[in-house]
């Protein structure tokens, strides 16, 4: 990047926001500004997860958004290079290293690094936006190269927000461990030192590890930082993850501190552990390195023990970082957004006070102190990943401030042979005049937009209104003519006081409505309502003789009558052989379908359907042809796909596939087995405890039994057409009784 007076980089983290400005000054570089804003919510915060992976990434970036503004409105960022490092939600890019044979020259090197790039990179390399830096020494012939890539979607949604809410284009897009590698390198000149130097920088979300050689580095990120030392305590405690982060932070003079120290303790094992391995992993792969100190960096390390119990672990010198060498911050005015003593940002603080709110944020200013170093043009690994069209167009929006002087003065100079004419053309009329009068017009046709617009809709309610209204005096008749059908298929034997309903009696002809539908259809250009029977009968052998000498038949024989403000027509019905068994289940058996003039047709398959039932919705077991024919039986059994619906939580049933489904919780039984899940610290998934098993505390009883055990039915699902024809009667016609009642 080319070298400037200035330059600012933001550092965009998951816990706060920081910003510095730096300028060059003798040999070191002098800080013009700074800025530190902290969240409203921590962005790992789970309370931004509640609504899933999407509405924990919109949530998030409404906190963000809210951070960049204060940044925009708080900060003048235009005039100088802006560096900013990605970090967006969980995805951070990534770093990959590897040697090269001796090259000869810089033409070699491209073509080999990016064929490493496509072993190297776990996506196609037209979905990442990839750099690399050649790392070499005057005494090895060897080129280590380090590649690093961003996927391309995340990265344009960050710059988006970016550069809306900054109202800025960034100059350049680097990593965060390239940005810490960049500070040090220049802060403590790692390119004359003989000695190897570890930087751990303990994150909100992630640590980063930089094996600083000479002028060569290697660095890994793993998904483990001040986060995770936060849900310790919170699974442990209960606390909620504010009072825990708060907690932690305060842990240096918090008198339990010992005790929020075993809290945490097996998250630092797990990142001792993750260090160790990285610098093992390095260790084999550079014989020659001798890895003695280790510098810390982030607000973690402020952990009482912390940086003790590292050195230990790790057998290595742990020193914290405490100040920068080569950065001197006289004269400069704070901009955190309070002042230690309460006062606004804006208002003015002596320099020594100034000082101190720097030295404050000392360990956390390295990523952003090396992203203005590389807006300065003086990093020592200058890697950008921002798109190439951006770069583009920030090169073509330069070239055209340029385009727009020469245009000004080619303007100018020509335009003096024609003042003359424009100043007699302004003189024929009065210009101001003429703007009044077509304001007058332009606001004339704006009215007579909105009239037409309110008329619109006003004439659009209406007919929404109107249409409430229709059809309400025909669906009192189509009720009427159902129950009237389903009843022409009881005998008088089924109807008698006496009957004995738990004896079965082959004569005995039942049918029962269980539900009743309509739809709205049009047909042959007129609309028509196909209403849906779905019904259950005792039809002994002959189903479709049932069906076709009884409801059918009354809907054909009154398809037409008088007072009645439709037709009916295209009868069809379908029905399911079904068992039923002693406990009251139905189980299926086969299926047939007919119209009101064929003949049943052979079984195709069980139909499925939705019959309504006290208490719910429900499914019965059991398949044939493919399909499943559901709301039978009314008792939650094992049958596959099986769910019942009621309020109070979500618990899963006792046979395969089984289901208890409502809103208001979420507690998971296991079908068979289930094993003995364990409590996951990180994730907080499992517990010990069984579930209450719901069957034994709060048994759903079985629908009452209509239907003998042992016996066969039928259910049914009688569908016919109503055509809308004539006037529409005002009333309901009287109930008259039916023949054969």
């Amino acid at each position: 990047m080319a070298s400037a007076k200035t330059a600012w980089g933001i550092e965009i983290g998951q816990y706060e926001v920081k910003a510095i400005q730096l300028e060059v000054a003798g040999d070191g570089v002098r800080v013009r500004d700074f800025w530190v804003q902290k969240h409203d919510i921590v962005l790992t915060n789970p309370e931004l997860r509640a609504d899933g992976a999407d509405g924990a990434i919109s949530k998030a970036r409404v906190v963000l958004e809210m951070t960049l503004s204060q940044l925009a409105t708080q900060k003048k960022l235009e005039g100088s290079p802006v560096v900013v490092s990605f970090s967006w939600m969980q995805n951070r890019g990534f770093a990959r290293f590897s040697k090269l044979p001796p090259v000869e020259s810089q033409k070699q090197v491209e073509s080999l690094v990016r064929y490493e790039a496509e072993q190297q990179i776990p996506f196609p390399l037209e979905e990442v936006e990839w750099d690399f830096h050649a790392f070499t020494s005057e005494d090895s012939p060897d080129v280590d190269v380090g590649i690093f890539a961003i996927q391309r979607e995340p990265l344009e949604d960050f710059l988006a927000l970016v550069s809306d809410k900054l109202g800025i284009a960034p100059a350049a897009v680097t990593l965060s461990p390239v940005a810490l590698y960049n500070a040090m390198a220049f802060d403590r000149d790692l390119a004359e030192r003989n000695e190897s130097l570890v930087l751990v920088d303990i994150g909100t979300s992630a640590t980063d590890l930089i094996v600083a050689d000479g002028r060569r580095c290697w660095m890994r990120t793993f998904p483990l930082g001040g986060h995770d030392f936060t849900e310790a305590i919170t699974n442990e405690q209960k606390f909620s993850y504010k009072q825990a982060d708060d907690l932690k932070q305060k842990s240096a003079t918090s008198e339990h501190a010992k005790v929020i120290m075993g809290l945490m303790r097996p998250v630092l094992i797990d990142l001792v552990g993750d260090v160790q391995k990285s610098l093992n992993f390095y260790s084999q792969q550079n014989k020659d390195a001798r890895l003695k100190n280790v510098l810390g960096l982030g607000s973690t390390l402020k952990i009482p023990g912390l940086r003790k119990f590292l050195g230990l672990q790790l057998n290595l010198e742990v020193e914290r970082l405490d100040g920068f060498r080569k950065l001197t911050i006289d004269g400069i005015t704070p901009s955190t957004p309070k002042s230690k003593k309460g006062a606004e940002a804006s208002e003015p603080a002596n320099p020594s006070l100034a000082a101190a709110d720097f030295a404050e944020y000392t360990l956390n200013f390295a990523v952003a102190y090396g992203l203005a170093l590389q807006g300065l043009g003086i990093a020592a690994v200058d890697v950008n990943l921002l798109p190439l069209n951006r770069m583009r167009n920030q090169i073509w929006q330069k070239k055209q401030r340029w385009f727009a002087a020469a245009a000004a003065v080619a303007v100018a100079a020509g335009g003096l042979m024609f003042a003359r004419g424009i100043l007699d053309n302004a003189a024929l009329g009065d210009v101001s005049a003429k703007a009044a009068a077509e304001q007058q017009v332009s606001r004339a046709k704006r009215y007579q937009s909105d009239i037409a617009s309110v008329s619109s809709d006003v004439g659009a309610r209406a007919k929404n209104m109107l249409a409430l209204l229709e059809d309400r005096e025909v669906w009192p008749f189509i009720v009427n003519d159902a129950v009237r059908a389903v009843a022409a298929g009881n005998n008088a034997s089924s109807l008698s006081d006496s009957v004995d309903l738990t004896k079965a009696d082959d004569a005995r002809r039942q049918t029962f409505l269980r539900d009743l539908s309509g739809t709205y259809k049009f047909n042959g250009g007129k609309r028509v309502i196909e209403v849906t029977l779905n019904v259950e009968a005792n039809a002994g052998d002959s189903p479709a003789e049932h069906f076709a000498g009884t409801v059918g038949q009354w809907l054909q024989e009154n398809s037409k009558r008088d007072g009645v403000p439709y037709t009916i027509d295209n009868v069809k019905w379908t029905y399911t052989k079904m068992k039923v068994g002693t406990d009251g289940t139905l189980a299926a058996e086969a299926s047939s379908s007919t119209t009101a003039s064929g003949a049943p047709e052979a079984p195709t398959g069980i139909e499925g359907g939705n019959f309504s039932a006290p208490g719910g919705s429900f499914t019965a077991g059991g398949t044939e042809g493919g399909n499943n024919f559901g709301g039978l039986s009314g008792k939650r059994t094992a049958g596959q796909g099986g769910t019942l619906n009621r309020p109070g939580g979500v618990l899963g049933g006792a046979g395969a596939g089984g289901g208890f489904t409502a809103p208001g919780g979420n507690d998971n039984a296991s079908a068979a087995g289930g094993g003995d899940p364990k409590f996951n610290r990180r994730s907080g998934e499992g517990q010990d405890a069984a579930p209450a098993d719901l069957d034994k505390l709060a048994p759903i009883p079985n629908r009452p039994g209509v239907f003998v055990k042992d016996s066969t039915i039928y259910v049914g699902k009688i569908t016919f057409e109503v055509k809308l024809a004539g006037e529409i009667a005002a009333a309901a016609p009287a109930e008259t009784p039916v023949e054969g009642q």
